[in-house]
């Protein structure tokens, strides 16, 4: 973990720098004491640095708490999206399979309604696919990540911080739609296919694989939305609605499957609320300054209390390194959704929902099959 330069607060090039700096300050200020020189520092009383240790030290913490909590709440909320997708998906393949079965196959409305059913059913598993893709990509384009793409694409300093009001237009292409491909049921799950690490991505124009591209109207339509997620959630319920009718299950019970769905949307409507409202700027400017004004006073304060060259040295980058770390870690924790190492890598979270989604749909075609056999007798019944 110490040498381990992925994903590392410590061994950034920048952090490390600083941290350098701060040290070879020490070590200049111990050779002015060691030479008596008239600019040598000299704290006759530690009181004024233990103050503000104690103020940028409540608030560092304080910063990589509510961080965490933020990152925590995000990664909670994503789970209980992907859950309730894919027991809502469960429950429309399951009733569909159930209904599908009960038709007299051998009269012409019983064939037309299974084939309905199984039409319907296959194009909702289509969209479920294309929600997650198209939530996945939402949460990475958020407010937050936007504007961390624009401070590191080289804008100028005035246009890294823009308004709310801003980001809703279109900026160098940030709201296009995201590019699908179709995927090949190879025989692996797709979250475990190692092999193509291609497949997993977490970067800012990701890749998205899915069960069948949308139809050129249904892309038009995408393209000129803002909220496409909310888009192709109204497709499913149409699709419920359209076939609640051909379904043998009660009113009530089939009203679990639109309560799942809002539960999934409540649960990715919270990881949007992260991904744009981002930690609060007047005390990130504030612990801002008061790093700097700490850091630069830590190779007097260390200097004039250790009287060593060699201690004073590894105690200035020490404790520089620890407190600016903290910071920076709770800067990678506020935003938990983006294309840095520390982020949570959505792709994985699609990947794992379109294996949830292939794998119940694979189950109920075994069942029905076999079910088929034990009605009409299998090849090696007498």
């Amino acid at each position: 973990m110490v040498l381990c330069r992925y994903g590392s607060i410590f061994a950034r090039s920048d952090s490390i720098g600083i941290g350098l700096a701060v040290a070879g300050a020490a070590a200049f200020m111990q050779y002015l004491i060691d030479e008596g020189n008239q600019y040598a520092p000299d704290l006759p009383h530690h009181y004024s640095m233990h103050a503000l240790g104690v103020i940028v030290g409540f608030s560092v913490v304080f910063r990589t708490n509510l961080g965490w909590n933020r990152y925590w709440e995000a990664v909670g909320q994503l789970h209980v999206m992907y859950s309730k997708w894919g027991d809502a998906f469960s429950q429309i393949v399951a009733f569909a399979s159930v209904s599908a079965e009960r038709c007299a196959l051998s009269t012409e409305a019983g064939a037309a309604k299974a084939a309905r059913i199984e039409g319907l059913v296959d194009h909702i598993y289509n969209n479920f696919i294309i929600l997650s893709a198209l939530a996945s990509d939402r949460l990475t384009h958020g407010d937050t990540s936007r504007m961390e793409q624009r401070a590191n694409s080289g804008a100028k300093w005035g246009d890294q911080i823009v308004t709310r009001e801003a980001l809703r237009e279109v900026v160098d292409g940030e709201t296009s739609l995201p590019e699908f491909k179709l995927y090949k049921d190879d025989g692996r799950s797709l979250s475990k296919s190692f092999g193509d690490l291609s497949t997993i991505q977490n970067t800012w124009k990701s890749t998205y694989k899915v069960k069948a591209m949308p139809t050129p109207e249904e892309q038009e339509i995408l393209v000129s939305s803002t909220d496409r997620t909310t888009v192709v959630m109204y497709w499913i319920i149409y699709d419920l609605a359209k076939i609640s009718t051909d379904i043998d299950a009660a009113p009530p019970i089939q009203s679990r499957m639109y309560q799942e769905l809002s539960n999934g949307m409540l649960g990715f409507n919270q990881c949007v609320k992260l991904a744009d409202v981002p930690f609060p700027f007047p005390y990130a400017q504030m612990l801002t300054c008061l790093l700097c004004c700490f850091g630069a006073f830590i190779p007097v304060y260390i200097t004039c209390f250790t009287k060593s060259m060699i201690v004073s040295t590894i105690l200035s980058f020490c404790l520089f390194e620890g407190i600016w770390g903290l910071n920076e870690t709770a800067k990678e924790l506020e935003n938990p959704f983006g294309t840095d190492e520390n982020d949570i890598c959505l792709g994985d979270f699609h990947l794992r929902f379109l294996d949830c989604c292939n794998e119940v749909f694979e189950s109920c075609s075994m069942h029905s099959l076999q079910r088929e056999q034990l009605i009409h007798g299998g090849p090696d019944d007498d």
